[in-house]
């Protein structure tokens, strides 16, 4: 299960430096440590797929309202000002569903077969997910300068 869990944190990582590198032009790191504003629940968008497999999975990535601006802007092109809420939040759906969809480009020829489901955003200040049962959880953060996002991969 641990080399089966790191295969997949190498995967997803990836998967995340690749799409903000060619969608936004932003070039992501992954941290350590979980940023301020995650440890404190500020967080106000999380993009969520669901991952359909012999073992289901919930895929999300969360970040504020302020990041997730900037982002969805260097994505569309449109002028931060000019970027309306329903923008902002089909740009997060839309961020996830383009990781997902690498993660399972990069799985392709393992025995990881998986669908996928549409995506959605959630939003709301300090919000969060519970899960009533998980089999495993991989937890990253990331950070391209002052720009930080926190992903997750469940297991139920």
């Amino acid at each position: 299960m641990q080399q089966d869990r790191k295969f997949l944190q190498q995967c997803l990582s990836q998967a995340v430096i690749d799409v903000f590198a060619t969608m936004a032009g932003l070039d992501m790191c992954e941290t350590k440590e979980r940023t301020q504003a995650c440890r404190q629940g500020q967080n106000e968008l999380t993009g969520i797929m669901m991952i359909l497999s012999g073992r289901n999975a919930v895929l999300s990535i969360t970040m504020d309202k302020k990041d997730a601006q900037t982002i969805i802007s260097f994505m569309t092109g449109t002028v931060l000002e000019e970027l309306v809420d329903s923008e902002l939040y089909d740009g997060v759906a839309e961020l996830i569903n383009m990781i997902a969809g690498r993660f399972k480009a990069s799985l392709i020829d393992t025995d990881y077969h998986f669908s996928i489901t549409p995506p959605f955003t959630i939003v709301g200040k300090k919000h969060f997910i519970v899960y009533k049962q998980t089999m495993f959880q991989i937890t990253m953060h990331f950070q391209a300068d002052e720009t930080p996002i926190h992903l997750n991969l469940t297991y139920l």
